[in-house]
């Protein structure tokens, strides 16, 4: 970059360096907005992983109490449910771990791809 005196203000910048910088600035946030969302994704994951944790002990607690002949049809009602709320756990993790694998693939994609700076001090067209 080439920085010329002017006679008010300090260093002036050309209107070519200026697009550059946006461009480079736009680049830097794009990709902060990447590991955004792989850090939301990582907090998501956690929880989930710390709820299925939860629901598959709650799970054997009410086979166990099906399983003993006072159950009845709440306990059932009860098994019923959190088999209903054990497969919603695990189609969240699911979907959560293919978004992980999608941001991953978007930032090696978005750190592998040259930027015109990269194009014209390698020599590159």
């Amino acid at each position: 970059m080439r920085v010329t005196k002017s006679g008010e203000g300090g260093p002036k910048i050309t209107a070519e360096q200026a697009a550059r910088l946006q461009q480079a600035r736009d680049r830097m946030i794009a990709r902060h907005r990447l590991i955004e969302g792989i850090i939301r994704n990582n907090e998501m994951q956690l929880r989930n992983e710390s709820a299925r944790g939860g629901a598959e002990i709650e799970l054997e607690c009410a086979r166990r109490d099906v399983a003993r002949s006072e159950g009845g049809s709440a306990a059932t009602a009860e098994l019923e449910r959190l088999m209903d709320r054990l497969s919603q756990l695990r189609d969240e993790h699911t979907r959560l771990v293919a978004e992980r694998e999608w941001l991953n693939q978007a930032l090696l994609e978005f750190d592998s791809t040259p930027t015109d700076d990269d194009h014209k001090r390698t020599g590159h067209a």
